[in-house]
């Protein structure tokens, strides 16, 4: 398994706020456009973000045996199976059984350089599971699992003595839920949901980068009776005018002979124009730089002016 914390140089440790400030870092350092012999390095620290900038990803990247146990994790005894072996009946702390957390709902949207500068609003629309109102997100009339006794739960007892392990797993029966169905709700025929279309709002944060997520509360899906969070993804697409590059803006400025004649030219950029100088050796494999007019994050990056020639050729006659 890859090593994403040493691939971005930070520890286990690492908040969000310093992982995203170490891939900025490194992807503009390795970035295909800059550094020609680092793509493959680049693919590489994308890889490591997009695992550890992501909350489900990254927990089950630090936690890869977590699937193989029950609630008790490696070494199959929770607090509550040693309560169980002492004499106790569950959790003397705890007065109910917790809910099942619902799954995150993951979805994306395309973000072009100049609205993640401008921080533009954008509007969504997805579709996400409700809970059922007839039912009550019940799914319709139901019974105690007869398999779990209620408790959404079987519990296997692995080992004797000292070395007894507790593991407890989803009961297959009532996926957790605790209950089964013995009469269908007309309206979600016993699937407990029905989908909506549901629209959003959200302005955009100056600077926002490919692979940052916004999350919001309880707007993803109804699960088990309680609703999961939506993360939102940004991808990052690409623009005839306009690329981002860590906190560098870069503008394809397209010339024509005419053009290279004037000693100097007016750029666009999201401020206002920006009037430069063309340097005395014009060179398109070298972009011309203006300082601090970039994205004012944690750096000020810079613009990059990419300029590339096109001229039409005249046809001789023979």
């Amino acid at each position: 398994m890859k090593d994403y914390y040493g691939i971005l140089g930070v520890d286990k440790n690492a908040s969000p706020d310093e992982i995203k400030k170490a891939y900025r870092k490194l992807s503009k350092q390795f970035h295909p456009d800059v550094n020609p012999d680092g793509e493959e390095k680049f693919k590489e620290i994308a890889e490591a973000y997009d695992t550890l900038s992501s909350p489900d990803k990254k927990q089950k990247y630090d936690n890869p045996m977590s699937s193989m146990f029950g609630t008790g994790g490696p070494g199959g005894m929770g607090f509550e199976d040693f309560l169980s072996q002492m004499g106790f009946n569950g959790n003397p702390f705890e007065g109910q059984q917790r809910k099942p957390k619902a799954p995150e709902k993951i979805i994306s949207i395309d973000v072009t350089p100049i609205e993640s500068y401008l921080g533009s609003e954008k509007e969504i629309n997805y579709r996400r599971e409700i809970g059922c109102q007839p039912c009550n997100g019940t799914g319709g009339d139901r019974t105690t699992c007869t398999n779990c006794r209620g408790t959404g739960q079987i519990v296997q007892q692995v080992g004797n003595g000292l070395f007894t392990q507790v593991i407890r797993n989803v009961c297959p029966i009532c996926q957790g839920k605790g209950t089964m169905l013995i009469k269908a709700c007309f309206q979600c025929g016993g699937r407990s949901t029905v989908g909506e279309f549901k629209n959003l709002k959200i302005n955009l944060n100056h600077g926002i980068d490919d692979g940052e997520y916004y999350r919001m509360e309880n707007a993803g899906d109804f699960h088990n009776g309680n609703y999961g969070n939506l993360l939102i993804k940004v991808n990052m697409v690409k623009h005839p005018d306009w690329e981002k590059l860590g906190d560098d803006l870069i503008y394809i400025n397209i010339v024509d002979f005419e053009g290279l004649q004037k000693e100097s030219i007016e750029i666009p950029h999201p401020d206002g124009k920006i009037s430069i100088k063309y340097p005395e050796v014009f060179d398109t494999s070298t972009p011309m730089r203006v300082k601090n007019k970039g994205f004012k994050r944690e750096m000020i990056g810079d613009m990059y002016i990419k300029n590339t020639v096109r001229f039409k050729r005249e046809k001789k006659e023979i």
